[in-house]
């Protein structure tokens, strides 16, 4: 996501983007305005940048900006995004989602697989928070403009409960309640396999995996190093094949489940990091995903869903709990008897 300029109000995200000013801090000083670009710019070549410098879209504090030219802590980059030839793509097409929740203060959704909570990377548009902000945002009626934000963050291929303020002390109370671990979270994950035992505690810590050539790999660690992290799980059935587990992580470590998962034998089904066979991780990212790594993930997600949150809803002074059914492609492979 683009850094937020101090004292700047919230963007609406479901409008497109004019205008970006950036603050440099330490990790930018001391680079070339053309490098501090491409760090902030993400999604734009590097040639990119340069048109943009070069036809005076870029200031460095009201001056036009020179690309070998070194920035300093303290300074201000303006960069005006210049129009497009053609109309700006609806920047919330094609999401779409459940409500499981709604009042004054908070909305919660079911968000599908495939659909990412918020821009990243090359990913501008088509998120969860771009929808949201297209249904509750009126900058031009202060009165009633209400600024979505997160209270917390599912994967992109992860489905289920995603919790959203829609008040600014409202997110200030509950967030804490998430950075407190006082919110219980539970999710659904069709693994490989059956654990064994098939209830239990994974206490492994996690850290950056040492042999992979996937640099987020993760690794469980049960010499200590890492992370402490803690999670739960339970099995809810089984068949000759899959297995449905239970999951209530203690700790919020990234890709914890999916590690602790895989660190017992039975990772997600379509993994494509923790599976087995991190090269098909690497077909997907080039675009190459072979049909027989297709048949081998079974799914093209990875079989894990946000089944619950339960915390306390400050302004209602109970506790709240917000549920999302089982998807189907999930329930198919572990069917009740």
């Amino acid at each position: 996501m683009l850094p937020k300029y101090p004292g700047e109000q919230p963007r609406d995200l479901s409008q497109p983007l004019e205008q970006i000013r950036v603050l440099i801090d330490s990790k930018l000083d001391g680079q070339r305005l053309d490098v501090a670009l491409a760090t902030v710019l993400v999604w734009r070549s590097r040639t990119s940048i340069h048109r943009l410098i070069s036809g005076g879209y870029v200031q460095v504090d009201g001056r036009a900006g020179v690309p070998g030219r070194k920035v300093k802590t303290g300074q201000t980059i303006v960069i005006d995004i210049p129009p497009r030839p053609e109309p700006m793509p609806d920047l919330a097409a094609g999401v779409q989602f459940e409500i499981l929740y709604e009042d004054r203060w908070m909305i919660a959704v079911d968000k599908p697989a495939g659909l990412a909570v918020h821009p990243a990377g090359r990913r501008l548009g088509s998120t969860l928070i771009h929808a949201l902000h297209r249904r509750y945002r009126r900058p031009d009626d202060p009165e009633h403009d209400v600024v979505p934000r997160l209270l917390h963050r599912i994967d992109v291929e992860t489905s289920g409960v995603v919790a959203i303020g829609l008040d600014e002390q409202f997110h200030h109370l509950v967030a804490r309640q998430f950075e407190d671990r006082e919110v219980q979270k539970t999710y659904l994950a069709v693994v490989h396999g059956r654990p064994d035992p098939a209830d239990g505690v994974i206490d492994l810590s996690i850290g950056p995996d040492r042999t992979s050539e996937v640099r987020l790999k993760l690794e469980a660690r049960a010499d200590g190093t890492g992370l402490p992290s803690v999670t739960h799980y339970r099995t809810v059935r089984a068949n000759a094949k899959f297995a449905l587990v239970e999951l209530m992580p203690k700790t919020g470590r990234t890709h914890q489940l999916r590690v602790h998962l895989a660190a017992i034998g039975c990772p997600l089904v379509g993994d494509k990091i923790y599976g087995g066979n991190e090269d098909i991780f690497l077909e997907k990212m080039a675009g190459e995903l072979s049909a027989a790594s297709r048949a081998r993930l079974i799914l093209d997600r990875h079989a894990l869903h946000a089944q619950s949150l339960r915390f306390f809803h400050p302004m209602i002074d109970r506790e709240l709990v917000l549920e999302a059914p089982l998807p189907a492609e999930l329930a198919e492979l572990v069917p009740a008897d």
